[in-house]
């Protein structure tokens, strides 16, 4: 039976120490890529491979000592971080210094970035590009004219009514801080960034304002961590998740069940054996003084 309680204690320790590394108890401490750029709960590294302490869309990556954040499925460069605001400023990764560039895409705040929000000096931005028709009276961007094509600008609900989706090349709509002038200094009000509020959403919320700090996995699924190892939902009732950390939980015991039957099984076998070896030997054994 000593191989049977060795076997055990190697399992209940392989468990506890698979457990025990998955996740800590508490956050990481800050960190940083490298650029100045200081990061802390609720942003994360991209390098984590399974759970991880913050909000799913703000996950950072460092991308030759730059401050990444991935956004609706675009790159954008992490300009600095304001915890005591909740905030932070983003702006196009690959805009490079051009004087007068082109916005590359749109800019949406989805389902994808439900944590975040526009911050109040942010306003959208609608942009008209190489259009071959254009109304009279419209102030283009003199820096983006080529030839004939003119490219335009304008705040969200001061677009003039004009058909500009059949008369420009590209639109694109982006926000940007209104402080800028806008048509006069393209280049510095796209490379200044715009700024993002971040909020946690409704299920994380009851987690931080019981205390707790809020757990994601690569599924996105949803737990609370209490500072004590466990998963719960929030940390004022501390109900254990109803989610896949109980499905794993059920699995464990499952196996461990299952490890322990065919373990009892094979000592069984190999006992039954050894008694038979045993025996066998001592009939062979003359009798009767012979």
């Amino acid at each position: 039976m000593a191989s049977l309680h060795q076997f055990l204690s190697f399992f209940f320790l392989s468990i506890f120490i698979i457990k025990g590394n998955s996740l800590s108890k508490s956050p990481p401490t800050s960190f940083s890529c490298g650029d100045d750029v200081d990061f802390a709960y609720p942003f994360w590294q991209r390098s984590q491979k399974t759970e991880h302490f913050g909000y799913p869309s703000l996950g950072v990556s460092c991308i030759n000592k730059t401050s990444t954040i991935q956004l609706d499925n675009h790159l954008y460069r992490v300009k600095n971080v304001n915890n005591t605001k909740k905030s932070f400023v983003v702006s196009f990764y690959k805009l490079g210094d051009a004087i007068c560039p082109v916005a590359p895409h749109d800019v949406a705040i989805n389902a994808s970035t439900s944590f975040l929000s526009y911050a109040n000096n942010v306003k959208l931005m609608h942009f008209f590009y190489n259009c071959t028709v254009y109304p009279s009276g419209v102030e283009p961007i003199k820096c983006l004219q080529v030839g004939a094509k003119h490219s335009y600008v304008f705040l969200d609900g001061l677009v003039p009514k004009f058909d500009w989706k059949t008369n420009c090349e590209s639109l694109v709509t982006i926000p940007m801080n209104i402080e800028n002038s806008i048509t006069t200094n393209i280049g510095k009000a796209m490379n200044e960034g715009f700024e993002l509020n971040w909020s946690p959403n409704i299920e994380c919320a009851p987690c931080e304002a019981s205390g707790g700090l809020c757990i994601y996995d690569n599924e996105q699924t949803f737990s609370c961590s209490c500072g004590k190892g466990g998963h719960y939902a929030n940390c004022r009732e501390q109900g254990l998740v109803s989610s896949n950390y109980f499905k794993l939980g059920l699995l464990s015991i499952g196996l461990l069940i299952c490890c322990v039957t065919i373990a009892v099984t094979i000592l069984y076998i190999v006992k039954r054996r050894k008694d038979g070896i045993h025996k066998r030997g001592f009939n062979r054994l003359p009798t009767g003084g012979k």
